[in-house]
């Protein structure tokens, strides 16, 4: 999507990483928008970052060099040394109006609380100077119980795929929470039709389950490659997905505090201290939706995933498949001989 789109009530503000508190874009009257990469193939970015990067960088600066996001603000998240440096090449090279960066503490304890609170209170302020709006305590009340029904929403969603067969298709549900980034009342719209669509839907026949987990995430080809290859994919736990949306803000506390606690204690991605913490989650989700299987999908480049690789396959007691991709999957014909391997692998084990 380009820039400029003059049928918009609401200056939209982006945001690439789920630990971003959209309640307070929200809170300051603007659209807060999930983006991702939207080339499909590095052009211009070759020019600012060397070859073995994270590529969902290069994309993403491809695509904002290339003038694809259709907003008036960024606000980026300290979750890596390269995406602080994409921070730098953005402000420098492409520019929006307003551009900031936020800080994630890797302490999830009562410090990095309170100092990720504070954090908050800053951007705060950084949205109130760009959007001339005073982020009251009613606006924040209010952008925090819209939010923590939205999520209930989705939740509801997930929770239904435990059921065997799952009512629904994974590679449908993860295509919903990639449309985060059309306005909310669109995409509130669609989840409540997924919902009643939900009740009624069922699979032909009981097929291998499949959990995917990873980072990131940001299409449907990994689940629509399972679902060829005759698996059922019951759960996706990633920043798309399922660690997205569990956790509400506890709405009893200071907002600022209830803000930190959930986006700083939600389901953690790799970046964060507690290896032992993401197993035990896991193990729940495997015994929660009846797993046969798990798909790990790390991006290529990725230190905190590719290093998390080796401990998780020696912890699970399930097949586990570690898929290395290029962001936008490209080799895919590689990967659907190795995704349809590992299914016929979990098929004949059950039989």
């Amino acid at each position: 999507m380009k820039r400029g789109s003059s049928d918009r009530k609401k200056k939209r503000v982006g945001y690439f990483c789920s630990y971003v508190p959209e309640e307070l874009i929200i809170a300051a009257g603007l659209e807060p928008v999930r983006l991702r990469g939207e080339v499909a193939e590095v052009k211009e970015a070759d020019a600012f970052l060397f070859s073995s990067i994270c590529p969902s960088l290069k994309f993403i600066l491809d695509s904002g060099l290339r003038s694809k996001f259709d907003v008036e603000g960024i606000v980026f998240a300290h979750s890596c040394d390269g995406m602080r440096r994409l921070y730098d090449l953005w402000s420098q090279y492409v520019g929006t109006p307003f551009t900031c960066m936020l800080e994630i503490p890797k302490n999830r304890d009562e410090n990095g609380i309170r100092y990720f609170s504070e954090q908050l209170r800053d951007l705060k302020s950084r949205l109130e100077d760009f959007s001339a709006v005073t982020i009251s305590s009613e606006k924040l009340g209010e952008a925090i119980a819209r939010n923590n029904s939205h999520r209930q929403m989705f939740m509801e969603i997930f929770e239904k795929q435990r059921g065997v067969p799952a009512p629904l298709r994974g590679s449908d549900l993860l295509a919903l929470c990639l449309e985060e980034a059309t306005p909310r009342e669109e995409t509130t719209a669609r989840v409540k039709g997924f919902i009643e669509k939900s009740k009624n839907s069922n699979t032909s026949r009981d097929r291998p389950r499949i959990l995917i987990t990873g980072n990131i995430g940001a299409n449907t080809t990994l689940a629509q490659l399972a679902e060829d290859a005759g698996a059922s994919v019951v759960a996706i736990d990633t920043c798309y997905g399922m660690k997205h949306y569990t956790g509400l803000v506890e709405s009893d506390r200071d907002p600022f505090d209830g803000l930190a606690r959930r986006y700083l204690l939600k389901p953690a991605c790799a970046r964060m201290p507690g290896f032992k913490t993401r197993i035990e989650r896991l193990e729940e989700l495997i015994k929660e939706y009846s797993i046969d299987g798990i798909i790990y999908g790390i991006i290529k480049f990725c230190d905190y995933g590719l290093f998390e690789a080796p401990e998780i396959r020696g912890s699970l007691g399930k097949p586990l498949l570690i898929l290395e991709n290029d962001y936008i999957w490209s080799d895919e014909g590689r990967i659907k001989t190795r995704v349809e391997a590992f299914v016929e692998m979990i098929e004949s084990e059950s039989s």
